[in-house]
């Protein structure tokens, strides 16, 4: 049996489950009244690996769906966290791996929309909340890989910018929230992948900063948010990969330091 532990850090109850055997992807979820519950993907041996949930007790542990039944597995990643709701990527063996949501109950959890119809997959990923939304990447079958949005409904999902227009897709990654902003990075087809912000439309996403000017991309990678700036790694040609920063704006988005002189990278 995979065991379950409780784990108490500052006052506040945790869960650490321990990856052995089938179970993987663990979500830990804000606290519940005093508890916190956690979706994971585990394998029962019977049902295949699919979309459980645990409040650290065995009674409270269980399969939540059977989204691909019998002994076939849905797979549930990408899991996150939006509102009262769990937003997942899971494949029913009809749709491929699309944009699946739960509350936590059998009822409750449903495919949102198949957007890549067919049994193809849309890969939704990188998913972040934005002014009541969620962003994140997916592929529908015709504008490769591009910013999407959703509500929660399957008319409310829809594609939110080509960014790079035909097939080839901007691919955006990494999407992180800062305040009412989304930043991501994205290869537009004309400067390369950079650093994007969006507001959660399509009028409000647009390229922040070409910071290695030209089609040459700068890296852009790790991105967190510390105190309202986005600091991430970025290569701006001159001074190799570095410590970057910033505050939604042109003129503050800047290196904060070049931490390695010269062309070579500090990280």
């Amino acid at each position: 049996m995979n065991p379950v532990f409780r784990l108490i850090i500052f006052g506040l109850p945790l869960l650490l489950l321990i990856a052995c055997g089938d179970i993987y992807h663990t979500e830990l979820e804000e606290p519940t009244e005093g508890i916190t519950a956690g979706f994971f993907q585990a394998s029962d041996g019977v049902s295949g690996k699919e979309l459980w949930r645990t409040d650290g007790t065995a009674k409270g542990t269980f399969r939540v769906s059977d989204i691909n039944p019998g002994s076939d597995s849905a797979r549930p990643i990408n899991l996150f966290r939006s509102e009262d709701a769990l937003l997942f990527a899971g494949n029913d063996g009809v749709t491929g791996f699309e944009l699946w949501c739960s509350d936590g109950t059998e009822q409750g959890t449903r495919l949102i929309k198949d957007i890549y119809p067919g049994p193809d997959s849309a890969y939704p990923l990188f998913m972040v909340r934005c002014r009541g939304q969620v962003l994140f990447a997916a592929d529908d079958g015709d504008f490769g890989k591009e910013l999407w949005v959703s509500d929660g409904t399957d008319q409310g999902t829809t594609l939110l910018l080509d960014i790079n227009r035909g097939r080839e897709g901007a691919r955006p990654y990494y999407l992180t929230r800062v305040g009412d902003l989304v930043f991501f990075s994205a290869d537009d087809g004309i400067h390369g992948r950079e650093l994007w912000v969006s507001d959660g439309t399509a009028k409000g996403t647009r390229l922040l900063k070409d910071i290695n000017r030209g089609r040459d991309s700068s890296f852009l990678a790790h991105f967190s948010e510390v105190d309202g700036l986005l600091f991430f790694r970025a290569d701006d040609g001159r001074h190799g990969r570095e410590l970057w920063v910033s505050d939604g704006t042109l003129d503050g988005t800047r290196m904060v330091r070049d931490i390695n002189p010269g062309s070579s990278p500090s990280t």
